[in-house]
This record gives C-alpha cells, structure tokens and sequence, in this order.
C-alpha cells in the first residue's frame, strides 16, 4: 500500500511539472509530511533527491517543440539557482521550517494574485516573448539574479524553484505564459539542487528508497502534464497557475501556523 502511495504521488508532481513548469516539490513536500509522515525536513532532502534527474526533460521537449523555451535565460536560471540552492540548503538545516512555509505561501498567494490581475491585460506578442527589456544582456543579468534568488528559497524549502521561476519570469520580464513554464524547465532539468541536496544528505535528512520509488511516476507525470499544457490557451494557463499558486500558498501558510 505505502509502495503504491509513494508511485502515485510521484505522478502527481511529475504532472505539475508538466502542466505548470514548476518543480513539483511545492506539492511533493507536503504531501511526503502528511501523507507518510515525513519530518519537514527529510521531505524537502527527499524531494531535492527526486528532482536531481532530469524528469523533467520529457516535458521539456514538448515546449521545445511549440518554440516556447528561451533557452539562456533558462540556462542562466540555473546556473542562478545551483549557488543559490546551496546557501539556502546550509541556512535551512538549522531553521525552523515554520517560519519559511509562513513567508513562502504569502509570497506565492501574492504572486497569484499579480498573475491573476495580468490576465485581463492584452496579450504579449510573439516579438516580446523573450521580455520586454531592451537591452537583452541586462535582461539576463536580470534573469540570473532572479535564479540566485529563487534557488535560496529553493534550498531553504527542498522544492525546484518553478512556483516562484514562472509568475516572476512573467511579471518582471513580461514572459508569455507557455515560455515562462518551458524556460523554467530548463532551469530544473539540469541537477541544480545537487549541492542542496548533499547539505540534506549530509545531516540524514533524505530517505534514498521513497526518493527511489517517486522517480519513475515524476517522469510518466511529466509527460502527461506536458502534453495537457500545450492543449490549452496562455489565458487559460496563466488563470490555472494563479488558481494553484494562491491554493498551495494557503496551504502553505495554514500548515505553518498549525504547527
């Protein structure tokens, strides 16, 4: 019962990192906590552990193939986020974890909130897809700071990055919806959580055979994730993204405070 509990969950992030480009660690991690019964900190090195493979990389050509990945500044993401992951996984170690989820989920039910209102503007054009920064040297100047610092909070939660990578990819940088999630994906496929995870696995707080277990429904989720969110409109995607970035920052911030 417990191997097929571990396979499902797998799948279900997986397919968030396929219909959202974000990492699936933002749901992963609760749901190891509350529905095996993790330590909130075992869940985040396990999680770190799962996304060391590049899961996400079936998904990824799906959006390479719709032309919907801006490919530097994806890279430069995660080169931003391998540093960032590290300083924010040995800050982690020794914090509460409360306090973060906290902060966390206001951030995301903030950033929903700015995705949401965003939709009823006028669509971005294919000639602004890659942002609507002039100069495109400082855009990704830009883009490998906004790495740096999503991978900290990435190291300090165990998640991939994505929840925070995408709405700030689209609000900062005018990404269309569909490129932000593709350019994200390239930030995640990459191991960039590896030094993360080698601070988790360092203080035991990564169970090896659950990570195990999780990595084959994370690719099969992918995919099927993937092939749904080039089904859908930018609108429409950008409404279903707010609508679970403000439902996980809620849960986010109720799990804080009820512990």
């Amino acid at each position: 019962m417990v191997i097929a509990e571990v396979l499902l969950l797998g799948f279900i992030g997986g397919f968030l990192i396929g219909l959202m480009g974000i990492g699936g660690g933002i749901v992963l991690v609760p749901l190891l906590v509350y529905v095996l019964h993790m330590t909130q900190h075992a869940a985040q090195g396990t999680s770190l552990l799962v996304l060391l493979p590049p899961i996400g990389a079936g998904a990824l050509y799906l959006y390479w193939k719709e032309k919907s990945v801006d490919l530097p500044a994806g890279l430069l993401c995660a080169l931003g986020m391998l540093g960032g992951g590290y300083a924010g996984a040995f800050l982690a170690v020794g914090i509460d974890p409360r306090y973060l989820k906290e902060i966390f989920g206001i951030l995301l039910m903030f950033f929903a909130g700015s995705l949401w209102r965003k939709t009823g503007g006028p669509r971005v054009t294919a000639a602004r897809t890659t942002g609507a920064m002039s100069n495109r040297r400082l855009q990704l100047l830009g883009v490998l700071a906004l790495g740096t610092g999503v991978g900290i909070m990435a190291g300090l939660l165990g998640v991939g990055g994505g929840a925070l990578l995408v709405p700030l990819l689209v609000l900062l940088f005018d990404f269309e919806q569909h490129r932000a999630q593709g350019t994200s994906l390239v930030a995640l496929v990459p191991p960039t959580g590896a030094l993360a995870f080698l601070v988790y696995y360092k203080a035991g707080q990564v169970n090896v055979s659950y990570g195990m277990l999780l990595m084959p429904g994370m690719f099969l989720g992918g995919l099927a994730g993937g092939f749904l969110a080039q089904k859908l409109s930018a609108g429409w995607m950008r409404r279903v993204f707010a609508a679970l970035l403000f439902f996980l920052g809620s849960w986010q911030v109720i799990s804080g405070w009820w512990k």
